[in-house]
């Protein structure tokens, strides 16, 4: 199946904090392969060796600011469609409370766990926003439940772990991956969210 992005939305991917790598092409293909990719770094991958290094090298350096600023830039005022995964789908969060949020913008936002530091914005369009059940530093379910409102559907994935999307995470479930997959190519075809 391939995800469309409805009424000539453009499709961007927005990376998590390994950035633009294999596995997220092989997404984004499952997705159709029509994707614009956002990653927190330059070029391909991350610069850094392990995630724990660039995890703090992006709380450090560029941050998520910096990373919802690129999303603003690279959408241009338009409608867009943008997935996004962890510090990409905490990035959007940001992004779909700016002013510069399209408000015919569509995202669904997989694992963004620093979205619990952001409870107080609202999205200027529809979010789909995909918790795991399993999450070392929160109550997932806490944080649903806060954004959640008519334009912020909120769901908890049971049995999963952060980074559970990623093949290179050690979160990575592949049934729980391609069930997700499954969901948005169908949420997209019936029109719910993208």
């Amino acid at each position: 199946m391939t995800v469309k992005s409805g009424r000539g939305r453009r499709l961007f991917i927005a990376a998590d904090i390994y950035g633009l790598t294999p596995a997220l092409r092989a997404l984004a293909a499952d997705l159709g392969g029509e994707a614009e990719f956002l990653s927190p770094w330059p070029g391909e991958g991350s610069p850094h060796a392990t995630e724990q290094a660039s995890h703090a090298a992006f709380v450090a350096g560029p941050g998520l600011e910096a990373y919802a600023e690129r999303i603003v830039l690279a959408a241009a005022g338009e409608p867009v469609t943008l997935v996004g995964f962890s510090v990409g789908a905490t990035a959007a969060w940001l992004f779909a409370a700016g002013q510069q949020c399209h408000p015919d913008s569509r995202l669904v936002l997989f694992y963004g766990s620093r979205i619990r530091h952001y409870l107080d914005l609202r999205p200027r369009c529809r979010v789909e926003a995909i918790f795991v059940e399993h999450e070392a530093a929160f109550d997932p379910r806490a944080v649903a439940a806060a954004i959640a409102s008519e334009t912020v559907r909120t769901v908890v994935v049971a049995g999963a772990a952060h980074g559970f999307m990623n093949a290179l995470s050690p979160g990575y479930d592949a049934a729980l991956a391609r069930r997700q997959i499954a969901a948005l190519c169908m949420t997209a075809i019936e029109g719910r969210t993208l």
